[in-house]
């Protein structure tokens, strides 16, 4: 049995939103988990590998920062990962290079909801941490991710969303980092190679979001410093 489980679309999602609160739980004797819906074709493969390649290299990614955020349990399964609705095929194909996408993404299988409830009654988390219903930047497959694990949680966990501090969702708990977990949270990241352009962007908008994480606890009121556990 677990108690927290991270819900996500694609490799590199768990360590953005939810790497420090993986290894503060882990520290604090709790059981943690990921399960990422897809395998990541979708992404950049800055040259790393063949198009073809991408899917095996960024579940092999997201293996190693599994490993360094301790976690007691990680699937991968293979639901499709859609593109991000800016990047067109012609701009993907002449500046963006990126692995072989079907076009489809989670949004055009709503039976992944199913297979989340099977792991949910497999693994029986306290929590299910997860994107918020705008997936926080609007990606489909972070939207769909959202509605399918809230909707197979029901009866069986808590949901958790992991939101921006100024987005749509107010911040109910909000967790400073100490240095020991921001830097295993950034070896995490480094781990993700073939999506280093995305880290860079988020550590140039963002960079405060690498040291304080904030989440929305739906239910509660005003802000607590510190887990919800």
């Amino acid at each position: 049995m677990l108690d927290l489980l991270v819900v996500v679309p694609h490799p590199d999602d768990e360590s953005f939103g939810a790497g420090g609160v993986l290894l503060l739980a882990k520290k604090a004797g709790l059981r943690t988990g990921i399960l990422t819906l897809t395998r990541g074709e979708a992404g950049r493969t800055l040259g790393l590998c063949p198009p073809e390649e991408l899917p095996r290299v960024r579940t092999q990614e997201l293996e190693r920062a599994a490993g360094i955020l301790e976690v007691d349990f990680l699937e991968v399964l293979s639901f499709p990962n859609a593109l991000p609705q800016a990047v067109s095929s012609e701009h993907r194909a002449a500046e963006d290079p990126r692995g072989l996408a079907s076009g489809k993404g989670l949004l055009d299988h709503p039976e992944a909801e199913a297979a989340i409830r099977e792991r949910l009654l497999a693994q029986r988390p306290r929590y299910v941490l997860t994107f918020p219903p705008d997936g926080i930047n609007g990606h489909p497959d972070h939207v769909a991710t959202s509605r399918y694990a809230t909707r197979a949680a029901e009866g069986l966990a808590q949901v958790v969303y992991f939101v921006r501090p100024e987005g749509s969702w107010p911040v109910t708990h909000r967790l400073h980092l100490p240095e020991w977990a921001l830097a295993r949270k950034l070896k995490a990241l480094a781990q993700h190679r073939t999506q280093a352009l995305s880290l860079l962007d988020f550590m140039e908008r963002y960079p405060e979001r690498l040291w304080t994480e904030t989440f929305h606890l739906p239910g509660a009121r005003g802000t607590q410093e510190g887990p919800w556990w």
